[in-house]
């Protein structure tokens, strides 16, 4: 039975239970209106009346005879009361009719079925039988199962980011104290923290580094096994005969080592050599230097401070030129510093020429001064020459009456600014 079977019976059974309640409150209805009407009505008047008018019909064409009179009477009252009773049975049973059609039609059946079947399943008393949903009717979509539900079994073609599984029986076996692998093992790299075990023949394809401390112990014992089993006459011999070739053929080496570090290796120097006296080196293409340093008796560099020709720098950069100190450094945070600390001028020069002279004082003296494409300058006398248009010369002379300075407007011409009073 599909999911659909099952909620379709679901709601047949709740259906037939609101209709056997409905029915069973219409009956009840029914019955009430029934005995609602029935007490209304007045038989004993509804009689008399309708004997009356049948009577006084009868009476007026009718001979009088007293017995044919009461006979007939008898007769007649019989017909009537079945006629009456089946009348009244029938104007009854339509007011019932007519009265339950009206409640009826005021139910909403459907509205109550639906309000019925959600408050059910609201109340969790929808159950459904074991087995009874197919996978086909579930959704599937945004399901996540966490691993803390699966136990037990075996995964089929289990895969995963890291795992791809394309045995066809058990190749890893893990326990508490070992994990087992069944057949070969082939890894990339392997890294062992540990003693290693191996039980067979151990098979190298690949290059043992000279640099090793596997290596250097082999060699090292190989070594010593040979020069145990020399004889010292025979190691002698050789020893003296070694000496005699290095004196005369010289000893090429492409490494030398002490105490198993490369001293020599090709034509590097190892950093093993951390002391020494060279009076005379070639063409160094890196040098590194820590601590205080002193290059041809000019610059001095110690301490995060740099000197030339002086080895007390009193800023981060120091340079003395005879009795002239200039130093460069920081002033304060994001502020640097050009500095001359003694009471001296300094000159900031371009062309052999004094562009900006800074003097002890503080003040700055300029000779010519670009602000824009505005050229200014000073003079003791008007310029007669050609100058840029909108060039200022500043009255270096001034007196009362004259001009502050003098304005180009281009082809030689000049005209006063700023009069003086």
């Amino acid at each position: 039975m599909d999911i659909d079977q099952h909620v379709n019976q679901i709601v047949q059974n709740i259906v037939a239970e609101i209709t056997t309640k409905v029915q069973a409150q219409a009956a009840d209805t029914i019955s009430k209106k029934i005995d609602e009407v029935i007490n209304t009505l007045d038989y004993t008047t509804l009689l008399s009346d309708k004997l009356s008018q049948k009577l006084d019909i009868k009476l007026s064409s009718l001979p009088i005879d007293k017995n044919t009179i009461e006979a007939e009477l008898t007769n007649r009252v019989d017909n009537l009361a079945r006629n009456l009773s089946v009348s009244v049975e029938q104007q009854s049973l339509k007011i019932i009719t007519d009265t339950v059609s009206g409640y009826v039609s005021q139910i909403d059946f459907k509205e109550l079925y639906q309000r019925t079947i959600i408050t059910a399943m609201a109340n969790g008393v929808v159950t459904f039988p074991s087995a009874s949903i197919p996978h086909s009717a579930i959704q599937f979509d945004g399901l996540t199962i966490s691993g803390n539900h699966v136990a037990g079994g075996i995964i089929q073609k289990f895969g995963s980011t890291g795992i791809d599984d394309q045995a066809t029986g058990c190749q890893l076996t893990i326990r508490d104290d070992v994990t087992v692998v069944e057949n070969n093992l082939l890894t990339k790299d392997l890294t062992v923290k540990g003693t290693t075990t191996i039980e067979g023949d151990l098979n190298v394809t690949g290059e043992i580094p000279e640099s090793s401390a596997m290596f250097i112990k082999f060699v090292a014992a190989a070594t010593n096994n040979v020069r145990s089993s020399l004889d010292q006459v025979v190691f002698d011999t050789y020893a003296d005969m070694v000496i005699n070739t290095i004196k005369k053929d010289g000893l090429d080496l492409n490494k030398i080592k002490l105490n198993g570090e490369d001293i020599i290796n090709g034509v590097n120097l190892s950093n093993a050599i951390t002391s020494s006296n060279l009076q005379k080196v070639g063409q160094l293409t890196e040098l590194q230097v820590r601590g205080e340093t002193l290059l041809g008796e000019t610059l001095y560099v110690s301490g995060k401070r740099v000197g030339v020709n002086t080895i007390e720098p009193s800023q981060v950069f120091s340079i003395w030129d005879q009795e002239i100190e200039i130093g460069f450094g920081k002033k304060t945070t994001n502020v640097a510093w050009i500095n001359v600390p003694r009471n001296q001028t300094l000159i900031i020069s371009t062309n052999d020429k004094n562009n900006l002279t800074l003097l002890p004082d503080g003040s700055v003296t300029v000779n010519r001064i670009n602000l824009g494409s505005v050229s200014m300058s000073s003079s003791d006398k008007p310029p007669m020459d050609n100058q840029d248009k909108g060039t200022i010369v500043f009255n270096s002379n001034p007196n009362l009456g004259g001009p502050l300075g003098w304005v180009s407007l281009g082809d030689a011409r000049w005209a006063n600014f700023g009069i003086i009073d």
